[in-house]
């Protein structure tokens, strides 16, 4: 049995059950939030990556037979097998930190409906969804502080190309860069 990866002192594993399943892998999800693939035959175990979405969630797309693809949302995969909720109204996952990558158990709570509301308005005042004039002079744009925040992070990572970036949040290239230089959004800090 090989692996491709470290695990984390305390990471648990629990196997995930694909809706179409596989006949050559297991996959098995983490408290950490991350997925791993387990071949049936060889043993060996492999960390499936995941993609940051434009409204700031992870998604791993796995490929199953047949050429089709199954999507797995860390957040709510971690949350269905480590967490229990308190009752059946508590049917939505929350990241306790407003950080939608940090899918560790310990970050991710169910709440009720009335409760998701109140914690997306909490949410939305820390990252500045508002459309209103911001103080610092920002308006209606493409970009809120929320979307600089995870530009900001991707750009410090240094792993995915600025055009790339650019493309997925609907802008230039050169305003990715004007973000990089402190140009433009320069009071944004980067999301944790």
């Amino acid at each position: 049995m090989s692996k491709n990866f470290k695990e984390f002192p305390g990471e648990e594993w629990k196997k995930y059950e694909l809706k179409k399943g596989t006949n050559s892998k297991v996959y098995h999800i983490s408290n950490f939030g991350r997925i791993k693939s387990v071949d049936r035959n060889s043993k060996s175990e492999m960390i499936i990556k995941s993609s940051l979405l434009k409204v700031g969630f992870m998604k791993a797309t796995i490929r199953i037979k047949g050429g089709t693809c199954e999507a797995i949302y860390p957040h709510r995969a971690v949350a269905e097998l480590f967490l229990e909720p308190k009752s059946e109204l508590h049917s939505n996952v929350i990241h306790r930190d407003f950080n939608r990558t940090n899918n560790t158990s310990k970050n991710l709570a169910w709440v009720t409906d009335e409760e998701r509301k109140v914690y997306l308005k909490n949410r939305a005042i820390k990252y500045g969804y508002d459309k209103k004039p911001h103080k610092k002079g920002v308006g209606n744009y493409k970009l809120s502080e929320a979307k600089v925040a995870i530009i900001k992070k991707e750009l410090s990572k240094g792993k995915t190309r600025k055009k790339m970036i650019a493309k997925r949040f609907g802008v230039t290239a050169t305003q990715i860069n004007r973000i990089e230089k402190g140009e433009n959004w320069a009071w944004v800090k980067p999301i944790h």
